[in-house]
């Protein structure tokens, strides 16, 4: 991206040169290219069954995985992660950050073949606002003017800060400023869905035999529990090397790593730790490594007694040591984090738990008086639930927890749940203590909104601090990127004081990847989308084919 001065920023289009060379070789053989589909599919190992494909009712980042295949937005990813135009060409703001103005390619094209234009955003932005929706992620757009109120009910959704100039500029009104909306543009709660399937079949739209998107791949097929096929979309702005796409929901890093060894999959997302020095002597060419912006941590139902006092969630998180979890439990080359917002964030000093450098042994001794001044002692101890997803590692983790907590007399049991159950429970506010995970942007407030009263059930604590809430809607007001990290600085500092959450560690992607596949960029993102994959040998293999062809 280039940007250029004056009272506007611009942002170009780059032209996706890596696949300039893959349409020639296709228009020589296309009678070819069928036959070869099935042995040339690529196998992906997904983290679990999605509960749904439609871009604003999703929640899962397993989920994201697969909208990101299936539909283009505004902005996108290049291999590398990073944040480039993508149904737009090109977009400018306003001096005081509160107007957007993109302009859409004009080569937009549902998979149906029908035109897409800005009148198709309009829509789908007030979809995701509109409360018969149910989108939990709806929040994710409440920068845009009268989003709150839309969501809430309270406003019609022609009310919401979006329009249309023309069939190819989208104007996206803003109610305070957000210098991240290039990056919160490329979740799937800012995607296009067709208003015209949607008005045809309904919710229906989303089954294999209805699907209409506009990203690289469609919806082929949807086995629960088996997998979902993707097959490329002839109408995507450019031709794909890989046509045919099938994640497997692999819940289990063990049976990931066996199918990766049987050569099932491609590539999978994670690999038991134990088996991290195998996998150097073994697949050495497979092992991809890399520092994810992420968030893992416990939270406290603070609606819950006794986890609405902050003495019993000081003593919890005294007690948690980060670096034992990291270094002796999980020993993955996962990070402990001593902060909410990650310390990956670029431009922002993340405010750091208020007993950081305090000696574990001290920690332990004040963890106990606090539960005694709680009401805790031996003859009355804390009894707790600590649930987590069910996988060996999550198991690790919150065992070694709980083992930490025994030292200052706390009772606790683990309960586990398949993953999407999880989440759904923790929406509902239905635990005591849970682990939970965040994977996201390159900003802090993508992370320190989640424990803002308002923010709806992704704030699964429900925790509430009307002096944190002020310094957050403090740096909304910011349109200056600096000044508005040093207030979220502020917030951050502010509400580490009162627990709302355990920060455990931030993770290192244990990846395998066949090394028949190029294009695949390690990113902070471990965002991987499968237009930019080739196969190592895919011109070699053209080649033979042409061949044969001729003879």
């Amino acid at each position: 991206m280039t940007l250029f001065g004056g009272p506007f920023r611009w942002m170009w289009y780059l032209s996706g040169t890596l696949l300039i060379g893959w349409a020639v070789t296709l228009a020589v053989v296309p009678a070819a290219r069928a036959s070869s589909d099935q042995a040339q599919t690529l196998h992906l190992a997904n983290a679990g069954e999605p509960q749904t494909l439609d871009p604003h009712r999703y929640n899962l980042r397993l989920e994201e995985t697969l909208l990101n295949d299936l539909f283009l937005g505004l902005t996108t990813f290049n291999p590398a992660g990073q944040i480039v135009p993508g149904a737009a060409m090109r977009w400018q703001t306003s001096k005081d950050g509160l107007t957007w103005t993109f302009e859409l390619r004009r080569d937009l094209k549902w998979s149906d073949g029908k035109a897409l234009t800005a009148n198709d955003f309009v829509y789908s932005f007030r979809r995701l606002l509109d409360p018969k929706t149910a989108a939990s992620l709806a929040y994710f757009m409440y920068m845009l003017d009268n989003a709150p109120a839309v969501n809430r009910g309270e406003l019609p959704p022609s009310a919401l800060g979006v329009a249309a100039d023309g069939p190819y500029r989208l104007i996206l009104t803003l109610s305070r400023p957000y210098p991240y909306l290039a990056e919160r543009l490329l979740y799937p709660t800012a995607f296009p869905v067709p208003a015209h399937q949607i008005d045809a079949v309904g919710d229906a739209w989303v089954k294999p035999e209805n699907w209409v998107s506009n990203g690289a791949y469609t919806l082929q097929a949807w086995q629960p529990n088996a997998f979902v096929h993707l097959r490329a979309n002839p109408e995507f702005i450019s031709p794909v090397p890989i046509r045919n796409v099938r994640y497997h929901p692999v819940v289990n890093e063990q049976s990931a790593y066996n199918r990766f060894r049987n050569k099932e999959l491609h590539a999978i997302g994670s690999f038991p730790a134990g088996e991290l020095e195998t996998a150097r002597r073994q697949y050495p060419d497979s092992l991809r490594m890399s520092d994810l912006l992420s968030m893992m941590y416990l939270v406290f139902n603070t609606r819950h007694p006794p986890f609405n006092d902050v003495r019993v969630r000081q003593a919890l998180s005294l007690a948690v040591d980060q670096h034992t979890l990291t270094e002796k439990v999980l020993r993955s080359g996962n990070r402990p984090a001593h902060s909410f917002a990650p310390t990956l964030i670029e431009g922002y000093t993340p405010a750091k738990i208020p007993h950081f450098n305090q000696p574990y042994a001290q920690r332990i001794t004040r963890a106990k008086q606090l539960l005694a001044q709680a009401g805790f002692d031996q003859n009355n101890p804390l009894k707790l639930v600590l649930r987590h997803v069910a996988g060996i590692e999550g198991k690790k983790v919150n065992l070694a927890v709980l083992g930490m907590w025994r030292q200052i007399g706390v009772q606790g049991v683990l309960q586990q749940a398949e993953l999407r159950n999880h989440f759904a429970d923790l929406r509902q506010g239905n635990f005591q203590v849970a682990w939970a995970g965040w994977v996201g942007e390159n900003n802090p407030e993508h992370y320190l909104t989640l424990l803002k009263s308002d923010i709806g059930n992704v704030n699964y604590g429900r925790f509430t601090n009307e002096e944190f809430d002020n310094h957050i809607r403090a740096a909304q007001r910011e349109a200056d990127l600096i000044k508005r990290n040093r207030q979220l600085h502020i917030a951050e500092a502010a509400v580490v004081h009162h627990y709302p959450v355990i920060p455990l560690y931030t993770v290192t992607v244990r990846r395998l990847v066949s090394p028949k596949l190029k294009g695949w960029v390690e990113n902070g993102r471990d965002i991987h989308p499968s237009r930019y994959l080739s196969w190592q040998d895919q011109l070699a293999l053209n080649h033979n084919v042409n061949v044969r062809l001729s003879r």
